[in-house]
């Protein structure tokens, strides 16, 4: 699945004001994104031109595009747009358009209040996560992360098995079903919410799950901080691929989060973590008990005062 086809009615994007002489004015950021977004092979349709205010007439118009309503994206401002593909799997979103009173966007995945920072990627990420579809977030040289799936599970129960890892990560739930269940959620509420988590770390050349890194929250001392994490299965271990991932993590963190500080919290004797840390530029703070294991924190700096 891809997507292939975007919805709009245009009257719905005039922002002319009742005084301007011209009285079809798009925001600059979208007349961008249309110009362009042929060039991912997505075709643009005006609802207007079909008069297609309802789903059946939508299905239609759809059919002569010969796109599916799962490979469509709307973008809508008003009751009439989001009416227009009631009970269809297409993803939404909506438009805060200041000319249109009472808008009601609640059908749509996001809502953005313009279109400066809206391009295909950000469009393509909203048809993702409608159809739950991993995002891929990170892409390093030989790598790339990308969201876990429920299909990852045999690979990452196999990964946690290996004595490198389990020695010092905790495990996945013995009963299937309870993993499955909390896997389902953590994808819902973390990525869903955040848009960051623990990601699938994969190798481009061959498609192998090498391991795991990314970012949670924690909670110490009732403070919330950011933490990265990594693991590379022992296969892959010693040949860089921790650093080259992490270094691409630091990045997104610093660009992507608010966050001025990120933590590493490293189990005390495990110093292959603590060197990696330290090469990246963290440094050690204190040492804390968590789950009655001896942690060391390291800290590093992402946003200066």
């Amino acid at each position: 699945m891809k997507l292939r086809g975007l919805i709009l009615f245009f009257h719905e994007m005039n922002v002319a004001k009742p005084d301007d002489l011209e009285r079809f004015v798009m925001e600059d950021g979208l007349t961008e994104l249309l110009d362009g977004i042929y060039r991912y092979g997505v075709q643009i349709i005006n609802l207007d031109t079909f008069q297609a205010d309802s789903p059946e007439k939508l299905k239609i118009v759809l059919t002569l595009h010969r796109l599916e309503p799962e490979e469509c994206l709307m973008i809508g401002a008003s009751d009439k747009a989001f009416a227009a593909i009631e009970g269809m799997k297409i993803a939404a979103v909506g438009y805060v358009n200041p000319f249109l009173p009472n808008q009601k966007l609640g059908r749509a995945k996001m809502v953005v209040e313009g279109f400066e920072e809206v391009d295909f990627y950000f469009l393509e990420r909203m048809y993702q996560r409608e159809h739950g579809l991993p995002w891929t977030v990170i892409e390093t040289r030989r790598c790339f992360l990308r969201e876990m799936t429920l299909e990852d599970l045999d690979e990452l129960y196999q990964m946690y098995s290996e004595d490198s890892i389990s020695r010092y990560v905790e495990g996945l739930y013995e009963n299937r079903e309870k993993e499955e269940e909390y896997t389902r959620a953590y994808i819902r509420n973390m990525y869903g919410f955040y848009g960051y988590g623990m990601w699938v770390a994969v190798e481009r050349s061959s498609g192998a799950i090498i391991g795991r890194a990314g970012l949670n929250h924690r909670d110490i001392q009732g403070e919330p901080f950011l933490e990265m994490g990594y693991m590379i299965r022992e296969k892959y271990q010693r040949q860089g691929f921790a650093t080259e991932l992490c270094q691409g993590i630091l990045q997104f963190a610093e660009e992507a989060t608010e966050f001025e500080e990120i933590h590493c919290l490293i189990e005390k004797g495990n110093q292959n973590s603590i060197h990696l840390a330290e090469k990246l530029g963290f440094i050690w703070q204190d040492e804390m008990k968590i789950q009655r294991k001896s942690m060391q924190r390291y800290t590093k700096t992402l946003h200066f005062r």
